[in-house]
């Protein structure tokens, strides 16, 4: 499965949920600037994360119970936002481990059938925190990936368990890939900007990609300055990397491709440079960077996510067991869960409605 651009936790986990690509839903990196909020989202901090007003569209769980059935969701990023509430809510603690978390969803299946959800979203963190930790290379990442296939295990078993295994469909996904890079893969912008430059601006957005907005006060043209600046370099030989590459892209908002759609938001900050697969931009006061990073072009082998489905209703949709669909974009996970659920779709930027190709 391919994910939505960029790569990034918050973006395709509120892809995920509503069908819709960033640029829609309004949540376009991790953290951006609003220009007509005129204030920053900053993941990291709920009190300004989890407020209505960043969070357009329709979760799958609102979807569920807006239709007669009960949602519950254990810590998926987006899952407190007031507009948006489950009808049974678990908020994020990072201590909490995957299997604790397979267990709260089974004490929800022990609850009587009518107060028990029939949409449960379950968010995992481990492995894209071992992966920035070590890289996707690291020691230490084979084992996480045991324990989570352990945790799914604990889940399958425990639905078996009570009889449930012929009435539950399990869908597994991941919001994005990870890449490997180190020191030698640095792009230094304070290098390439002039001094002017680097006085308008405002702080990055969305890492890795280099999203530059200038100050409000700053002097007309500037936007196509910091173009020109950045455009240019990419033009000329580079001396700080053996294959004399810059190893990035630059657009303006406007021109960044289609495919990406990336362009129609003012969230989006007016430059957008994207970094080439396991290179980091960084400024010499901030370079010391994780081993795994994602972020870059949704189409790279490195980013890929994946897709897994079972049950009951998956077997009815397609009979042969072990199918294989040919590759598809992550919007269209909300249109399946809609189509296992028996709901009608929210607006959303899917199309193929849960009708997926196999291979």
């Amino acid at each position: 499965m391919n994910p939505s651009f960029p790569s990034i936790t918050f973006p395709n986990h509120w892809t995920l949920a509503t069908g819709l690509y960033p640029e829609a839903h309004g949540i376009v990196g991790n953290e951006f600037y609003d220009p007509s909020k005129g204030k920053m989202f900053i993941h990291k901090k709920p009190e300004i994360s989890m407020q209505s007003e960043w969070w357009s569209g329709e979760p799958i769980w609102t979807t569920s119970s807006k239709q007669g059935r009960k949602s519950g969701v254990i810590m998926w990023p987006g899952s407190a936002v007031p507009k948006t509430l489950p009808d049974y809510l678990i908020d994020y603690k990072r201590e909490v481990t995957a299997e604790q978390k397979m267990d709260m969803a089974l004490e929800w299946f022990d609850k009587p059938l009518e107060e028990r959800p029939q949409m449960i979203s379950i968010y995992i963190p481990q492995v894209d925190q071992k992966g920035h930790g070590g890289g996707p290379e690291g020691k230490q990442l084979n084992g996480v990936l045991s324990k989570m296939d352990d945790a799914v295990g604990h889940l399958l078993k425990g639905l078996e368990e009570r009889n449930l295994d012929n009435h539950v469909n399990v869908v597994i996904v991941s919001d994005h890939g990870m890449a490997q890079t180190d020191k030698s893969r640095l792009i230094f912008y304070e290098d390439i900007l002039s001094k002017e430059t680097l006085s308008f601006l405002r702080e990055r957005e969305a890492w890795p990609l280099l999203s530059l907005r200038p100050v409000d006060n700053a002097p007309e043209g500037i936007v196509q300055q910091i173009y020109e600046e950045l455009y240019n370099y990419t033009q000329q030989p580079n001396k700080d990397h053996a294959d004399g590459k810059a190893h990035f892209q630059v657009y303006l908002r406007e021109n960044v491709p289609e495919r990406f759609h990336y362009s129609n938001n003012e969230r989006i900050a007016p430059i957008v440079t994207i970094p080439d697969v396991g290179y980091a931009i960084v400024s010499h006061k901030d370079y010391k960077i994780p081993h795994g990073v994602h972020g870059y072009d949704n189409l790279a082998l490195e980013m890929r996510a994946i897709f897994m489905a079972r049950g009951p209703k998956v077997s009815k949709l397609y009979p042969e067991s072990g199918t294989v669909f040919s590759p598809f974009f992550n919007i269209e996970v909300y249109g399946f869960l809609t189509r296992l659920l028996n709901l009608n779709e929210a607006p959303n930027n899917g199309t193929l409605h849960g009708v997926f190709q196999p291979k």
